[in-house]
């Protein structure tokens, strides 16, 4: 048997300019959750239920075109190939669906898994081709756990440049100690209580240095297991990191926490990550845009029956051409002048595939506002 003979494509398609509205009622009527955006006859995406539940989620306005919240990625094959070719595409692409197309490459029907194992009935492919999607799917989440690490050396210059600022200054008192000993031998001012009160001073001072590089170690150590902490920590540790850098500019930071604790449970370096990553892009935009009274707002707070997380600067907020996309891997307005493009993409995949919550961006009145709602299965007060 033939794909083209068991292709189900009717109330599948919608014109790539339609509406969300257009969308969810294509969608209702078809069993398969799913319709496919044309354009010129040809299939440009597929819009599934997640991605309506998504933009509705976000109370998206429904005359919005729809195909903005599809899912990018299209494997299309000839509506005449074999279902073993069939299978051998869904396996290798990690995906549920395939649009079909004719010879001259215009939509001809929609194939889903399930839809193929069922005309297999018991056959033995079934069996083979789940494990290998299996196998695809840990490879992919390994892939993400990379990439993250990834992310994490790609900052490491900008991290260096932290260490510099946050010992620039007790380096200096550091040199402040020897120069008052040395000052206070040669006029021999030097008795037993000011060289004690000289070597504690320093001592502090050193003590200070190696948290630092704690605080660094830490960070850079992965989390591979889920552990419960308490959130206002893993706050400060990130700000420990940033502190001195955005002394340095003049950035004011406020830090709003609740009278109680909240205990999380989740990866907490990564968490630190995530912190310092939407810090590290706010100290950035107030730099290059030249803020005169620069502010960073962080503030926790128990949202209904979880967390959430905001962090909020007055750089003006983002422009709404480009609001959608700065989640997007390798998207960056500072690819010039050396941005990664993966801090914000990492960011978002370490709290949401991660199953920590849901981390979002807005535009409030004096800046972006990057909010990191906690699931509340993951939350203890």
């Amino acid at each position: 048997m033939r794909l083209k003979q068991i292709a189900k494509y009717e109330n599948f398609f919608i014109d790539y300019q339609g509406t969300l509205k257009d969308a969810i009622v294509k969608m209702n009527l078809n069993r398969n959750g799913s319709v496919v955006l044309i354009q010129e006859h040809a299939p440009v995406a597929i819009l599934t239920q997640s991605d309506i539940i998504n933009a509705l989620g976000q109370k998206i306005d429904l005359t919005i075109k729809a195909y903005q919240y599809a899912t990018k990625l299209l494997v299309y094959i000839n509506e005449h190939s074999s279902f073993e070719f069939a299978l051998k595409v869904l396996s290798e692409h990690n995906i549920r669906r395939i649009v079909l197309v004719d010879r001259h490459q215009h939509f001809s029907g929609v194939i889903l898994q399930e839809t193929l194992f069922d005309h297999m009935g018991e056959d033995i492919y079934k069996v083979g081709i789940q494990q290998e999607i299996d196998k695809q799917i840990a490879k992919r989440l390994e892939e993400e756990y990379l990439l993250m690490q990834q992310s994490k050396l790609a900052t490491m210059g900008e991290m260096i440049g932290h260490i510099a600022h946050q010992w620039r200054q007790p380096l200096a008192q550091l040199g402040g100690v020897f120069m008052n000993l040395d000052s206070a031998y040669e006029f021999d001012e030097l008795d037993r209580d000011y060289l004690k009160e000289r070597i504690k001073e320093g001592n502090k001072l050193i003590k200070y240095m190696s948290h630092t590089i704690e605080d660094f170690r830490n960070f850079f150590v992965p989390d591979r297991e889920k552990e419960q902490f308490e959130l206002s920590q893993y706050i400060q540790s990130a700000m420990n990191i940033i502190e001195a850098a955005l002394t340095y500019y003049h950035i004011e930071v406020e830090v709003i926490t609740p009278n109680e604790p909240i205990y999380v449970t989740g990866y907490p370096s990564e968490f630190s990550q995530v912190i310092l990553n939407l810090l590290d892009n706010a100290k950035d935009v107030l730099i290059e845009r030249e803020i005169s009274s620069p502010k960073i707002t962080i503030e926790s707070q128990s949202h209904g029956e979880g967390a959430i997380i905001s962090i909020k600067d007055n750089a003006g907020g983002i422009d709404e051409k480009i609001i959608d996309k700065i989640f997007d891997i390798y998207f960056s307005t500072k690819l010039k002048k050396g941005g990664s493009g993966l801090g914000l993409y990492i960011s978002k995949l370490i709290i949401e595939r991660k199953g920590m919550g849901k981390l979002h961006v807005s535009n409030g009145e004096e800046g972006a506002i990057f909010s990191i709602l906690l699931q509340s299965d993951n939350i203890k007060i």
